[in-house]
């Protein structure tokens, strides 16, 4: 897991699923930017779908020998493209459902972060095919970083972060994520917003405040660094669509937020909150799992 500390989080292994898409290299060169910063170690990771039972007559023109050697040279020489960097970096091939791949690979070689891209998909094509990366944010033992399809392109720029966005509530269990934020902040000499995105029919936020303020004391002692001003806001649109809005608005280079574990109906139909920032948001998002 992240080592969280007074000073940094810091990432020891990376984990980078890849399907050789645009997308996915988008979020490799995110995840590059992370790993030169803190000498991390990259894993590169493509899942092949598992073999069906019933073989289609098509397939019976497909060599899945041959497929898999191609896949296994690619992965060879994206590995060795990274290292030739001065990356630290290895490759991993699966076979199998792709969130339940990502997963196991998180728990075998001890995952600090996860960095991928997304297409965030909706309406028929979110029914039909799913949304694996708002799946994985909502299993993952580990901080994920999403690179949605609203990103630009980082195309050898260097991605400085000057402001985090937190989305945040005032429970106190999303405590953790705004620390997370803080010391992100402080690590990157970055201005830290709290936003909170509330209805109109909440009552006023002071008790929930000073709980949320005392949860927020255990994981960031008194005097280190300068203490987030909250932001609310009252919602009119999607809590998600605020957000998003908000970071264009701003020009945010990254937003952290909680993310609850969720049934395959949430992850396969309606899009939550998460998922509609990582299909709108300019920036990368960084999710923490909360119970």
């Amino acid at each position: 897991m992240a080592t969280m500390n007074p000073v940094a989080l810091t990432f020891e292994r990376i984990l980078v699923p890849t399907d050789f898409s645009e997308i996915s290299q988008r979020a490799l060169e995110f995840a590059k930017v992370i790993a030169k910063q803190g000498n991390s170690e990259l894993l590169l990771l493509h899942v092949d779908p598992p073999i069906d039972s019933i073989t289609p007559p098509e397939a019976a023109w497909i060599d899945l020998s041959e497929v898999q050697a191609q896949r296994e040279e690619q992965m060879e020489q994206s590995g060795a493209a990274l290292r030739s960097e001065g990356f630290r970096a290895r490759t991993i091939l699966g076979t199998g459902p792709l969130c339940g791949e990502i997963l196991s690979t998180v728990k075998q070689y001890k995952v600090d972060l996860i960095v991928l891209g997304t297409h965030g998909k909706k309406g028929l094509e979110r029914l039909m095919l799913g949304s694996d990366a708002e799946a994985v944010l909502r299993h993952a033992g580990c901080p994920v970083l999403s690179v949605g399809p609203a990103v630009p392109n980082l195309q050898n720029k260097t991605w400085r972060i000057r402001e985090i966005l937190c989305a945040m509530t005032l429970d106190p269990r999303s405590a953790e994520v705004v620390a997370c934020a803080h010391k992100l902040a402080e690590l990157h000499h970055a201005e830290l917003v709290l936003f909170h995105v509330k209805s109109s029919i909440d009552q006023k936020d002071d008790a929930g405040w000073v709980s949320f303020d005392q949860a927020f004391d255990r994981y960031i002692p008194k005097g280190f660094g300068t203490r987030p001003e909250l932001r609310t806001h009252v919602a009119g649109a999607s809590p998600g669509t605020s957000i998003a809005d908000l970071a264009k608005q701003r020009g945010s280079d990254l937003i952290v937020m909680g993310a609850h574990p969720a049934s395959w109906l949430v992850t396969h139909l309606a899009r939550g909150i998460a998922a509609k920032v990582l299909a709108e948001a300019p920036c990368p998002v960084i999710t923490l799992l909360q119970s």
